[in-house]
């Protein structure tokens, strides 16, 4: 288990850097986890570079790994941005920011993409050219609210939460839902936060009761909190124009735009995303090997 666990852990940092991505001409660790990961490393000999904005607070789509001294931004939207690169034919830079900076860095031109485990909204759509959607497990197809231990699964109504505060993440789709839901609720108080590990640290020390969370974010903030939180049991609606994630382009920029869509039709049709999203569930922690079906060997079990 733990040699795998390993081998996942090199194979995302031989693409990756905190926050520059140059050519790699290493040997590819990605080979155990089978050819839809193993083909993606960053370009090599190109002058053009790609800049991505993402907010690495968000595992298991970005998110910063701690190995002893050493630390790295890991995740889905880090493989993700190593293939547009590579399918660019551009080099790679990645600029780690607040989740609402990622935005503001595209409208201004700072950076050409930001991937950050973005929902369509109606706000993005007038301001940002949107790709078409990428598939990133169940990350954002089921939205939901994680609270304390001792609430596990008795907070499952709307009703169930009048006298509690509820923390979201600001300019997310969970502020979307947050006020969809309980926002003419005078008994129910909301509270943003900058970012995610701010807002999980304050619903651990009970400085909110409850944190509204794309399922898959809930999974890995509950694997690494010990026995200290768990799932509330409520579960938005969620349209499904707000399934899947999309990546925020400057308006107007049509010609990346057409470049990037035609990256991602590439990468559904051949189903990239699923070992992609697998490999990173179980570096954030919230999966493991046994779980997904991996052999000892580290190949995906098909029969």
């Amino acid at each position: 288990m733990k040699k795998i666990i390993s081998l996942a852990i090199a194979a995302i940092m031989l693409i990756t850097s905190v926050f520059t991505f140059a050519s790699c001409n290493s040997e590819n660790l990605y080979a155990p986890y089978g050819k839809q990961v193993a083909e993606y490393k960053a370009p090599t000999g190109k002058s053009e570079t790609l800049t991505v904005a993402l907010s690495p607070d968000f595992a298991p789509m970005e998110f910063v790994y701690i190995d002893g001294s050493n630390q790295e931004i890991v995740g889905f939207d880090v493989i993700l941005s190593n293939y547009l690169a590579k399918e660019l034919g551009m080099n790679l830079e990645i600029k780690p920011m607040s989740f609402d900076a990622c935005q503001t860095a595209v409208q201004t031109g700072n950076v050409d993409l930001a991937i950050s485990g973005f929902s369509w909204t109606y706000e993005r759509a007038q301001n940002y050219e949107i790709s078409d959607y990428y598939v990133a497990g169940d990350n954002e197809t089921e939205q939901v609210i994680i609270t304390t231990k001792a609430n596990e699964n008795k907070l499952a109504t709307a009703e169930s939460y009048k006298g509690l505060k509820i923390g979201y993440q600001g300019a997310s789709l969970q502020q979307v839902l947050v006020e969809e839901t309980f926002g003419n609720d005078a008994e129910v108080e909301l509270v943003p936060y900058v970012d995610l590990g701010t807002a999980a640290e304050a619903l651990k020390t009970g400085v909110v009761d409850a944190l509204a969370v794309a399922k898959g974010n809930g999974d890995a903030i509950i694997a690494n909190a010990g026995d200290s939180l768990a799932f509330s049991g409520f579960e938005f609606e969620i349209d499904e124009k707000y399934k899947n994630n999309v990546i925020l382009i400057q308006k107007g920029d049509t010609e990346l735009l057409e470049k990037v869509n035609a990256a991602l039709a590439k990468a559904l049709s051949n189903d990239y995303y699923t070992a992609w999203y697998e490999v990173c569930e179980i570096l954030a922690g919230s999966a493991s090997i046994d779980e997904l079906g991996y052999d000892e060997n580290g190949n995906k079990i098909t029969e």
